[in-house]
């Protein structure tokens, strides 16, 4: 990527970085009681004012707000995007394949259960113009068969019609969202391998390949944990392709007959620097607060733009979960102090 394009990428990320929710941020969300306060208060930060300026406090509900929020997300990551016209852009453009792909389960979700999910003014215009499908068309699908059509010119369309079914009962979303996400997952393997040489190529690997495990011992714990899988149904969870972790290492996990277990891996592996010494609730803080530090870290110290971006969306979808937990929390009327354990900054 010509200098130019690729420090603006890093200013511009580094920029809005500086402008992320801090201690005192989230000190002051964890005093409200309703949704109307925490909307009032996310108007006043730069990162998401752009989509809640004119939206009417007091007419605001829990959904509404978390699609606001995703949707200031995706156009503070077309910024970056926009700074970039090279060859490289197919790899910045990953988020947005990760985007398409939530606006098709979401429209699979609304077949599913005859609800419609998602609405062309909750998403973005950037992403309406730039879409591999017909955005309208796929959102507004009626039955599986509708789906099917409004994707038949996509990558998505192969992915989904071995799965056809005619009634909604017997559509195997949870085998679609899986064959979904790997295929996602052997795109960004790719796009890296394609783009990229030498040690920015090692370095995007790791951080990325380091994602897919943290969410591969994530899963393998819940699902021994609260499911009591079987090994088999576990493996199919799994991203397996494609990662850096040996077969026959995830299959020793898998094995562990204590799930508790998983966290002592967890704590004297790889990513053990990574890891505060907080006491630890359960092992999604522990897994989000890996990554969550090692991103840190190269924001701060990277000079690579698509690392620097990279890291960017990682801490950006940190703080979406966030919000959601305070959001969630507010709902439910959750302690304070349980919230604020739930928290990563």
């Amino acid at each position: 990527m010509p200098n130019f394009a690729g420090n603006a990428v890093i200013a511009k990320a580094k920029s809005m970085f500086s402008n992320r929710l801090k201690a005192e941020d989230y000190e002051e969300l964890l005093k409200f009681n309703s949704i109307p306060e925490i909307v009032t208060y996310l108007k006043k930060a730069d990162k998401y004012s752009n989509t809640l300026d004119k939206v009417m406090d007091y007419q605001m509900h829990r959904g509404q707000l978390e699609d606001l929020i995703k949707k200031s997300y995706f156009n503070n990551i077309t910024k970056i995007v926009n700074f970039v016209s090279t060859k490289e852009r197919k790899f910045y453009e990953l988020d947005m394949v990760k985007r398409e792909i939530e606006i098709v389960l979401s429209g699979l979700r609304s077949i599913i259960s005859g609800n419609m999910e998602t609405t062309l003014r909750d998403l973005p215009l950037f992403f309406i113009k730039h879409a591999s499908f017909n955005v309208e068309e796929v959102t507004k699908s009626l039955n599986f068969r509708d789906l099917l059509f409004a994707l038949k010119d996509s990558r998505y369309y192969d992915i989904l019609r071995p799965f056809y079914a005619n009634d909604p009962i017997d559509i195997r979303y949870t085998d679609i969202e899986q064959h979904m996400f790997l295929a996602y997952h052997n795109l960004v393997i790719q796009r890296i391998g394609k783009y990229f040489k030498g040690k920015n190529r090692t370095n995007l690997m790791d951080i990325y390949q380091t994602k897919v495990e943290i969410e591969n011992i994530i899963k393998i714990y819940r699902l021994k944990k609260f499911y009591d899988a079987s090994e088999n149904e576990i493996k199919k969870a799994l991203i397996m392709e494609n990662v850096r972790m040996k077969q026959s290492d995830l299959e020793k996990l898998i094995a562990l007959d204590n799930p508790d277990d998983i966290l002592s891996n967890l704590s004297s592996s790889q990513y053990s620097e990574y890891i505060d010494e907080d006491e630890y609730i359960y092992i999604e803080y522990r897994a989000e607060r890996i990554k969550y530090n090692l991103s840190k870290r190269y924001m701060y110290f990277s000079t690579v733009p698509a690392i620097v971006y990279t890291v960017f969306i990682f801490l950006n979808e940190i703080e979406q979960k966030n919000i959601f937990n305070i959001i969630e929390g507010v709902r439910y009327e959750i302690k304070k102090d349980d919230i604020k354990r739930m928290l990563i900054y």
